[in-house]
């Protein structure tokens, strides 16, 4: 114990020396260890971890397939729904759910919207999670009449105090009493943090039947035994036999069964790992450079360990005496490295999926902390071992240079930081690309100056379709007379914030036709609304305010279904069916053909899709729920005069959700742009200290042949042989490490393929442009150690040695 506290006191002095060398290999070390210790954090607590429900891993997800459509994964109608459930022997149970709905809450405080979830009775029982209090729903409760509710419990503190005796009472939501049944047990929530509430799913009989609207997750739990490879086989089985029996909805559909973490996870989990597999190669690269380093410190120390080679040190000794001096080089730098892990975290928490965000904390615990000091202790091992065998093998009579072997290992190193910095700078420079082409995609909207607004009617206090019309109508003038507006309208859906809802889709004289995809994006709108986002019209016209209820049924619809039913003739005039007659065709006229809206993301495939007004459908579970408003001002300084203008029409009407069509925008491609941040950082200081440890190597190189630089200059060498001496040195080593990074990014790019848009992951143009930009960097770095070398006085040098 004493001989390893004389080594701690020793490594101590030595660092104290050369406090600035100390300081840039616990800075280097800190930025590396700290961010791979971040994005473990959230890997661990999303990745790793499994999901906090009873036998999580037999939790599946289950998906129409419309691959023959573009969509391997499509929300399921309600008829396949029950079919599935009644036919599959490879599920104990599947349940399904709808939503999020808003559900305006008031009584016992302010009016607020909170976001519910309608469930079958079998879902939250399948999850494994018992109520805290109460009790979940009954089979006889899944129906169109019951007002019952299971609230989480954040929502009955937050609101309600945690009141026990609220169990059995009532609450009044959308204008209606609904019984308390039961309460969630603290931190569960289902499918994310947003959902404060769940409802029965109560289908009536006529839409229970619907084969054509497709609005339903479904989520199944594996018997035991079974895995998702048998219950793939065994619904793909069902799905087939569906079709049969049903072509007219179900040919050509098949089914997609996936695990539930995954569905959560989304491209979350490829995110994680590659930002992961970057950070690790930012450690490396620091390692490298450290290593680099402490070959050149070793060197200098030479008459420091000879003299203590006299005296008696063995050469484990010297060995020890240097991992213990690296040891506290690198436990300093995981110290201050979990400083930036607790900082990287909080640019992290913008990447988190749906079902995580907001719900866990990203800061560092204890299984963080053990892998930081796991990383810790590898690192010190890392770049310490080779410079602490090479220290080890210095003696009296060791002058001059290191040994060749000693060489061989410091050229490796620049050539490894190169090679990965390299890989890093060609996948930060795809995810470029990818943004500046999707930023150039045409969305076939305009986000510039639009306020929205989420404004639900509760259905009970306006049950009657020509009231909520009326109130839509009234809300819509009244925000027309805002100063700055230009123009209003109503969506069920706006562009970017849904994936689905979707309706049957019948053409008027034409037999179903396999081939074609039988339903369509469903939005209800009002007049004004296509032109308030800058919608193009192809041809015919918008809706307008005298597509009134008691007038003409019409329609308008995009390119994408004109051209898929109609592709070589108008389709104006022609009339279409969406299912929403309650059993009974209700045809509507074909009026106007807009140009495609990328509805459901920027990079999702466009659709069919269909724009009704909204004054003429009676369906409820459809209802232009979204405001959008053009102004000529800054879009949230009307935010307040919207309120107003919703309130001076039903003053206990919530409005929530406030936000501008651009951030909209900028949501849907928020994690790419924040992938591409810590890439993009990452390949930075990747750049950074491949230049260092190149300008390192040529500065050592220079430093220990300035006695043969001056003897080469005595006897005849120009200047110029000189720099093409050195130069050699950085080309050559640059020249390797290109060439392995090229062939290492050529496979490392293939992580990036899902997120990248119109670009190749081996596009050529950028791996020349990359490769050329660090031959360059290499050449800056390496212009003071020539300039230095070129600079030496031939009779200086001789002189001194």
């Amino acid at each position: 114990m004493q001989t390893l506290l004389d080594d701690v006191r020793y490594s101590i002095r030595i660092l104290i020396k050369s406090p600035a060398f100390a300081l840039a290999v616990i800075l280097v070390l800190a930025l590396g260890i700290g961010a791979n210790s971040a994005i473990f954090s959230v890997l661990d607590k999303t990745v790793i971890r499994p999901l906090p429900y009873a036998d999580p891993d037999r939790l599946t997800m289950l998906w129409e397939d419309f691959s023959a459509f573009g969509t391997a994964k499509n929300r399921v109608s309600p008829g396949t729904f029950f079919d599935w459930r009644k036919r599959t022997q490879t599920f104990d149970a599947l349940a399904a759910y709808s939503g999020p709905r808003d559900m305006d809450l008031s009584g016992q405080g302010a009016p607020e919207d909170v976001l519910g979830l309608a469930v079958t009775a079998n879902l939250l029982p399948m999850l494994g999670v018992s109520p805290f209090i109460g009790r979940t729903f009954t089979p006889e409760e899944e129906t169109p009449a019951t007002k019952a509710v299971v609230l989480s419990d954040r929502l009955w503190q937050r609101r309600f105090g945690g009141d026990r005796d609220l169990i059995g009472n009532s609450i009044r939501m959308n204008g209606e009493l609904y019984s308390v049944i039961g309460v969630m047990p603290p931190g569960f929530q289902f499918p994310d943090r947003k959902t404060e509430m769940w409802l029965p799913l109560g289908l009536a009989p006529q839409v229970r039947a619907r084969r054509n609207s497709h609005f339903l997750k479904v989520v199944g739990r594996l018997s035991r035994n079974r895995d998702i490879r048998q219950a793939q086989s065994d619904m793909s089985a069902v799905a087939r036999a569906l079709a049969v029996e049903f072509p007219a909805t179900n040919s050509k559909i098949g089914i997609t069964v996936a695990p539930l973490k995954d569905e959560f996870l989304g491209e979350s989990r490829s995110a994680f790992i590659l930002l992961m597999s970057a950070a690790g190669c930012v450690l490396l690269i620091a390692c490298a450079n450290v290593g680099n380093l402490l070959l050149a410190r070793a060197s200098s120390r030479r008459n420091d360990v000879a003299v203590r080679t006299a005296l008696g040190a063995s050469r484990f000794r010297l060995i020890r005496q240097a991992l213990t001096e690296n040891l506290l080089l690198a436990g300093s730098g995981g110290l201050l490295g979990l400083l930036v892990a607790r900082w990287t975290t909080m640019l992290l928490d913008n990447m988190l999926p749906a079902a995580w965000a907001g719900a866990i904390d990203l800061a560092p615990d204890s299984r963080v902390m053990a892998f930081t000091l796991a990383v810790t202790l590898a690192t010190a091992l890392l770049f310490g071992v080779a410079p602490a065998l090479q220290l080890s093998r210095i003696s009296m009579a060791a002058r001059g240079s290191v040994s060749s072997g000693g060489r061989r290992l410091r050229d490796a190193l620049v050539v490894a930081e190169v090679a990965i910095a390299l890989i890093l700078v060609i996948g930060a420079s795809l995810l470029i690309e990818t943004l500046a082409r999707l930023r150039a995609v045409n969305p076939g909207f305009s986000a510039s100056g639009i306020l929205t607004a989420d404004v639900t009617v509760p259905i009970a206090r306006y049950s009657d379709s020509a009231k909520r019309h009326r109130f839509y109508q009234d809300v819509l003038d009244r925000v027309r007379a805002i100063p700055g507006v230009r123009s209003v309208g109503a969506t069920s859906d706006l562009p970017y914030t849904s994936r689905g809802n979707t309706m049957s889709l019948a053409v008027e004289g034409r037999p179903v036709q396999p081939s074609l995809q039988q339903d369509a994006l469903f939005r209800l709108v009002s007049a004004g609304y296509l032109e308030t986002i800058g919608a193009r019209l192809k041809e015919g016209r918008f809706i307008d305010s005298s597509d009134g209820e008691d007038r003409l049924p019409v329609v308008v619809i995009n390119e994408t279904l004109a051209r898929q039913y109609w592709p070589n003739e108008t389709a104006l005039g022609q009339r279409i069916d969406t299912g929403t007659g309650d059993g009974n065709p209700k045809w509507m006229t074909v009026v106007g053909v807009v140009k495609d809206i990328r509805e459901r993301g920027i990079d999702w495939a466009v659709r069919p899709a269909v724009y009704v007004p909204f004054p003429q459908t009676t369906i409820s579970f459809f209802l232009p729920s979204e405001i959008a408003v053009q102004t000529s001002r800054e879009p949230l300084s009307v935010a307040k005069a919207l309120q107003r203008a919703v309130w001076s029409v039903d003053a206990e009407q919530p409005i929530s959700n406030i936000r501008t069509m651009d951030s909209i925008v900028d949501d849907e491609l928020a994690q790419r742009a924040q992938i591409l941040r810590l890439l993009g950082a990452f390949a930075g200081l990747a750049l950074l200290l491949a230049a260092l440890g190149i300008h390192g190597v040529l500065s050592y190189i220079v430093s220990q042949r300035t006695r043969e630089i001056g003897l080469r200059m005595a006897i005849g060498a120009s200047r110029r042989d000189i720099v093409r001496a050195i130069l050699g040195v950085s080309v050559r080593l640059t020249g390797a490490g290109l060439v392995i990074g090229v062939a290492g990014a050529m496979a490392a790019t293939r992580l990036l393929a899902t997120f990248l848009f119109g670009v190749s992951a081996l596009d050529p143009k950028i791996f020349a442009v990359v490769s050329a930009l660090l031959g360059a960097i290499a050449l800056v770095a390496s212009y003071l150690p020539t300039r230095r070398a070129a600079s030496v006085d031939p009779l200086v040098a001789l002189r001194e040695e």
